[in-house]
């Protein structure tokens, strides 16, 4: 997801975020929740150091400052100890640990992965979504945002738990980028974010035998949300992933104030043909040989206004493109050559350029947060926004 830092000075305001604020500082809720979650925040192939702050135990000893960890046979091992390799280093009992920039909360294990290193950071999930939320929302947002921050911080909870235990075999049951959840650790906590999080303090969402929902989110529908089996086919379908108008009373999409809401992509007509020969695979999720690109059409739509298919006319053959992949077969130009925004968008080629013309950012399953934003601005409560964007579930605090 992309941070969302953005105003809506048109839009009316329904209810006093200050007095809110202010009845949540002075009722902070008693315990977090005490599940513990594994984090992978760094993976590498050469040594790493982690700066402790504070007296950490490690290896049946002590250690303060920093620590040079390294792969040694089968195991990892702290440069200048004695002990023997091990399968795990785990340091625990101090204040932070960083790796470069970036310090964090919680349990470091530094686990031997392939020919190289992971650190886990394992912590309790409320102390973990404090990393989370800023990372996924924005930080330093105006209180009239508070409503969504609120929202945000719910399903990244509810994500969080359904996630647990997804990586068989592994250290850790999510990562800290896209793949999952954004997690910049303590560095990147705010303070209306952990506000959010603490006032929401294990809350989660359930579907209607009381378990937590698949709670997929992105950045901006565009007005209108997806049904999970329109861009997602492989995954399950749910009733509470179907898509859903985004449109406010006066017609306009939720988040369309926002710089991501719409957008323009032009490619010279070659160039785009080269790019899709070299990303068709990516896009297909197997290894095949198109040949030449000769064309490219859109066929079909969704009933959110989606592309269902992207056809590719070459060389040696036709081939189709479904859902949410036809973002990867139409790369951005530019540094690093960013998946397309959205599925929500006009292909059209004029002059010997392709130009797609579209709305919306991210897969589109779930909450918009841009969406979420606006209806907070507008005065929706978080509870509002997430029977919105997610029909038919529950908000349930755990015990």
């Amino acid at each position: 997801m992309i941070p969302l830092l953005w105003t809506l000075a048109t839009l009316s305001v329904a209810f006093d975020p200050m007095a809110e604020a202010a009845r949540l500082q002075s009722n902070p809720p008693a315990a977090a929740v005490a599940q513990a979650v594994r984090v992978q925040v760094f993976e590498g192939v050469g040594p790493v150091e982690i700066r402790l702050k504070g007296t950490w135990n490690g290896l049946g000893k002590e250690w303060s400052e920093s620590v040079h960890l390294r792969r040694f046979g089968a195991g990892v091992r702290i440069t200048g100890s004695a002990a023997a390799e091990s399968t795990a280093v785990v340091l625990a009992g101090g204040d932070r640990f960083c790796i470069g920039s970036s310090c964090y909360r919680g349990t470091a294990r530094i686990v031997a992965v392939g020919a190289g290193l992971a650190v886990v950071d394992e912590l309790g999930v409320e102390d973990y979504l404090l990393g989370v939320v800023p990372g996924e929302i924005g930080r330093r947002l105006e209180p009239r945002f508070e409503a969504a921050v609120k929202a945000q911080a719910v399903v990244a909870r509810t994500y969080t738990l359904r996630a647990m235990g997804q990586y068989a075999g592994k250290a850790w049951d999510l990562r800290n980028d896209t793949r999952d959840q954004v997690y910049d650790g303590a560095s990147g906590e705010d303070t209306l974010c952990s506000r959010a999080v603490r006032a929401t303090i294990g809350q989660i969402l359930t579907d209607s035998q009381g378990r937590p929902v698949d709670a997929y989110y992105h950045s901006t529908s565009g007005g209108h949300t997806a049904d999970i089996f329109e861009v997602w086919p492989q995954k399950p379908v749910q009733p509470y992933l179907r898509g859903v108008p985004d449109t406010a009373p006066d017609g306009r999409a939720w988040g369309c104030a926002a710089p991501v809401a719409s957008w323009t992509e032009s490619w010279p007509e070659t160039d785009l043909h080269r790019a899709v020969r070299k990303d068709l695979s990516e896009a297909l999720g197997r290894n095949v040989d198109p040949g030449e690109v000769r064309s490219l059409r859109l066929e079909g739509r969704d009933s959110s206004g989606r592309a269902r298919k992207l056809v590719v006319e070459a060389k040696n053959g036709t081939f189709e493109v479904v859902g949410d992949r036809i973002r990867w077969a139409l790369r951005r130009s530019g540094a690093g050559r960013p998946i397309l925004r959205s599925t929500r968008f006009e292909l059209k080629l004029e002059n010997g350029r392709y130009v797609a013309e579209g709305t919306g950012y991210g897969h589109g399953i779930g909450m918009s947060q841009n969406g979420a934003m606006a209806r907070s601005w507008s005065g929706q409560s978080y509870a509002q926004i997430l029977s919105s964007y997610y029909p038919g579930t529950f908000l349930r605090t755990l015990p």
